[in-house]
């Protein structure tokens, strides 16, 4: 396994086990973290719900990828037909809610499928060995973070914009995403520290 430079290993029954499955302290069991990583906080720690971990990050990835190509294809619709000021920010919403709600079902169906795909014997290996690098990527958790953020904004947003409604929600969600993403990508960020 590619991980096994940053984490210790202890021999447990016929293949080698993260240090952190068989010490309680090297496990970080905070079910929050399954989407609010931090990796300071323990640099070895592996994740305690590694599927859980790795569903979330596909999910959101899905999400944010939907969002995105909504909020294009959302954009060039709307200024095509005329929209400006409000009405677009409408369309756009209601366009992004489509569009990523499609890309999170593509990509959780992407990543059942790969995981389906490896040999049963591997699959646990490689699932904790992807939630672990997930888990401690300090530039995907910043850009996570902005993510939940601008997508907690939006909600908001997009109930004011087309009322309490679950197109509001999604798109509204979307949207602050793409906003967030775009914010991630502004502001510097050195991952040497």
């Amino acid at each position: 396994r590619s991980a096994d430079r940053f984490q210790p290993h202890a021999r447990v029954g016929s293949k080698f086990t993260p240090m952190a499955a068989t010490d309680p302290k090297g496990v970080d069991s905070d079910l929050l973290h399954i989407f609010y990583r931090n990796p300071e906080k323990n640099s070895y720690a592996a994740p305690s719900r590694p599927t859980a971990v790795l569903g979330a990050h596909v999910a959101h990835k899905g999400f944010q990828a939907g969002s995105c190509l909504g909020f294009g294809i959302g954009s060039l619709i709307m200024l095509v037909r005329g929209r400006r000021g409000l009405a677009l920010l409408r369309g756009v919403t209601k366009v992004i809610a489509g569009t990523s709600s499609f890309g999170t079902a593509i990509g959780i169906s992407m990543a059942v499928n790969k995981i389906q795909s490896i040999p049963q014997s591997e699959q646990q290996d490689g699932v904790e060995d992807r939630a672990f690098r997930i888990f401690h990527n300090r530039k995907q958790n910043r850009v996570d973070r902005f993510s939940y953020m601008g997508m907690g904004a939006g909600v908001v947003g997009g109930c004011f914009l087309l009322s309490l409604s679950p197109l509001a929600v999604l798109g509204g969600a979307g949207l602050g995403s793409v906003g967030a993403i775009a914010a991630h990508v502004a502001i510097p960020f050195d991952d040497d520290d």
